[in-house]
């Protein structure tokens, strides 16, 4: 909406022309603020300062000044103000945290870091061995032991017979169990 447009409409009717203003630029406003709110604030709060934007234009655009072009630059920064205003409000009153005291915690943590990686490994070769494996039996393994689902429902996706899917998946354990103890993994 250019400056033009919404002067001539404000004379006609403000509450239509602030109406109209909003539908032109509430996305563009809250993407702005959203983007810069999104780590510190909740979703009523963006909207609040939203709302808060559109208020701030209502009350503060000059209409008598003689100005060509679009009005977004205008509300596009009373949007990061509002935005940043609030930003450094919500960071300035939230807890601090100290990165030595974080980082002592998680090294006192009773998470033992070398079992975890050595079962993420162990994940690993068997997700590869599972893929080597081969169409359709892949899928009917990840489908029926990771998703859970019955031999019809896998039926109904790899298009096959819910008969087809528990005599494929009958060999297709076995070969797995072979290729498991191969790669010296036991379960």
């Amino acid at each position: 909406m250019t400056h033009k447009e919404f002067r001539s409409k404000l004379k006609i009717s403000s509450e239509k022309a602030h109406k109209e203003l909003f539908e032109a630029y509430c996305g563009y406003v809250y993407t702005i603020v959203f983007n810069r709110l999104r780590s510190c604030a909740s979703r009523e709060d963006i909207e609040e300062c939203v709302c808060d934007v559109f208020a701030d234009v209502y009350c503060y655009y000059d209409t008598e000044k003689e100005i060509d072009g679009d009005i977004s630059g205008f509300i596009g920064t009373i949007a990061r103000r509002k935005a940043a205003a609030l930003y450094k409000s919500r960071i300035s009153s939230a807890e601090t945290v100290s990165i030595d005291d974080e980082l002592s915690e998680q090294l006192s943590s009773e998470q033992d870091v070398e079992s975890e990686t050595a079962l993420n490994e162990q994940r690993r070769v068997i997700l590869s061995l599972i893929a080597g494996l081969g169409e359709p039996d892949s899928s009917i393994i990840i489908q029926k032991y990771y998703y859970g689902r019955s031999a019809r429902e896998i039926a109904d996706i790899v298009g096959l017979t819910p008969e087809n899917i528990r005599v494929r998946s009958g060999r297709a354990v076995r070969k797995l169990k072979e290729m498991l103890e191969k790669a010296d993994i036991s379960l």
